[in-house]
């Protein structure tokens, strides 16, 4: 893309697999994460960080955790955007991006709301700085859609969505602790996942101000991430081919 300035190369970047929040959400923890290993800079984790003594005083920390990466592992941090790439890329690749931002901030939201009533019951103070805790939740709302879909867990291990949803709503319940059980009051973002599934909740989109032809049933149109993989690469690679095709007539009219 030569000619075009950074911010449009970002812009592009950002918007051409239809999937620009799951982009931001990966960017922002890969850029928390090093501004603190490299440059030592943790005002970001302090201020966005979810933490159920300081709630109160910062609520939206309730949607801010999943931006940064308040841990320095970056083992962890490779796999979670790996699997937010998979996962999440291909609900809001289905579900549209205003469909798929609400579910996912609601989800964390509800997510903190569990641990602060955990901390209000006795059960312990959590902090969440990183994706471990939404991510539990789109696993469960990825296998409700595809459960009998095989993944290679850890690349190595076969594994279908249904049985990996399952076993990280098992690894989140005790990354907190059964005793006393806080881990049960983290769950509440899974649990509001699978509801979200199973009872799908109508989202309407704000109105343009031009109307819009469509030339399909919206009805019938198919919310399993799977079904329209294959449409969206052949769509990705005319655009890319338009796009190309575009530039060298752009490169003969300035000759």
């Amino acid at each position: 893309m030569t000619g075009y300035t950074a911010a449009e190369k970002f812009k592009y970047w950002l918007f051409q697999d239809k999937i620009p929040l799951t982009k931001l959400l990966i960017l922002s923890n890969v850029v928390t994460f090093l501004l603190a290993v490299l440059f030592r800079v943790g005002i970001l984790s302090a201020l966005f960080t979810f933490r159920a003594s300081t709630f109160l005083l910062m609520p939206w920390t309730a949607v801010t955790y999943p931006f940064v990466w308040a841990t320095r592992d970056p083992i962890s941090l490779l796999f979670s955007g790996y699997w937010l790439w998979v996962a999440g890329g291909s609900l809001e690749r289905s579900w549209g991006t205003a469909r798929f931002a609400w579910f996912f901030f609601t989800m964390c939201a509800i997510s903190a709301l569990g641990l602060f009533a955990g901390a209000l019951a006795g059960c312990g103070v959590a902090a969440i700085g990183n994706l471990w805790v939404p991510l539990a939740g789109l696993t469960v709302a990825f296998a409700m859609l595809n459960p009998e879909q095989q993944i290679l867990f850890f690349f190595v291990i076969p594994l279908k969505l249904k049985y990996l949803a399952l076993l990280s709503a098992g690894l989140l319940v005790i990354s907190f602790g059964l005793m006393p059980p806080l881990g049960l009051f983290a769950l509440f973002g899974c649990a509001y996942a699978y509801w979200y599934v199973k009872h799908p909740v109508r989202y309407s989109a704000p109105r343009r101000r031009a109307e819009v032809i469509r030339v399909y049933d919206r009805r019938k149109r198919n919310l399993n991430p799977f079904t329209g993989i294959k449409d969206w690469n052949d769509r990705r690679k005319l655009k890319k081919l338009f796009d190309r095709s575009y530039g060298e007539d752009d490169e003969r009219n300035n000759r």
